[in-house]
């Protein structure tokens, strides 16, 4: 709603009894009346434009170019800036749920006894982790020729690099690729009955993931 006072029209230069108002669809009001002296001598009409908020003789509309290109750019880099934030947020989260920390495992007192060490993931997935040296390395829990436990495997060196012996069928795995380096070898009368079984099938490599060392002694495995 527009008021229009008294002062108003004597602004405008328009005398009420003369007075025509005419509502445009921009909101503007319009007045019409023979106005001031020159104006009614002259037969046109004085006409006024009020504007809601603006008063009179303005026009209503959209801002200077240049303050819109202005305010149109900083939104533009704000724009900008968010999307760049948020993909390096989500960058990072991505690159920190690819790595899962292994609770319950300190490798500062895990393998003083023993190089082997078995962990148990969030959801109850179990995995076996070792130590040669100060280098870690991880693998599934089991061998692949029987299903049987790598807790109880043997640590050993094949041409200088570090391998795992499963105690059971003698079967060797290299621990930095999991490829098989020797499949149920019959080296004893034990691992002859057992070894048969497995003549008709292929070798299979042992699961591995890679693994990293975190702040607090704690281990980092890559699913």
């Amino acid at each position: 709603m527009v008021l229009i006072t008294s002062s108003c029209l004597v602004r405008a230069g328009v005398g009420a009894g003369n007075l025509h108002a005419r509502t445009h669809r921009s909101g503007s009001i319009c007045l019409t009346g023979l106005g001031t002296p020159s104006r009614a001598r002259s037969g046109r009409p004085n006409q006024q434009a009020v504007h809601a908020g603006q008063g009179f003789g303005q026009t209503a509309g959209n801002p200077s170019p240049q303050k819109s290109n202005k305010k149109v750019s900083r939104l533009q880099q704000n724009l900008g800036q968010n999307d760049d934030e948020g993909t390096a947020s989500s960058a990072q989260e991505a690159t920190t749920q690819d790595w899962m920390e292994v609770p319950d495992l300190d490798v500062r007192s895990a393998f003083l006894s023993k190089p082997i060490k078995a962990a148990s993931l969030p959801g109850g997935r179990v995995l076996m982790f070792y130590k040669v040296g100060e280098t870690f390395f991880c693998s599934a829990a089991n061998s692949t020729a029987f299903k049987y436990p790598l807790a109880d495997a043997s640590i050993i060196q094949v041409k200088g690099k570090p391998a795992v012996e499963v105690r059971l069928d003698g079967t060797v795995y290299d621990l930095a690729s999991g490829k098989v380096l020797s499949w149920c070898p019959k080296n004893n009368l034990f691992r002859k009955a057992i070894g048969s079984l497995k003549d008709k099938q292929d070798p299979i490599d042992l699961e591995v993931y890679p693994v990293k060392l975190a702040s607090r002694g704690r281990l980092l495995v890559k699913l």
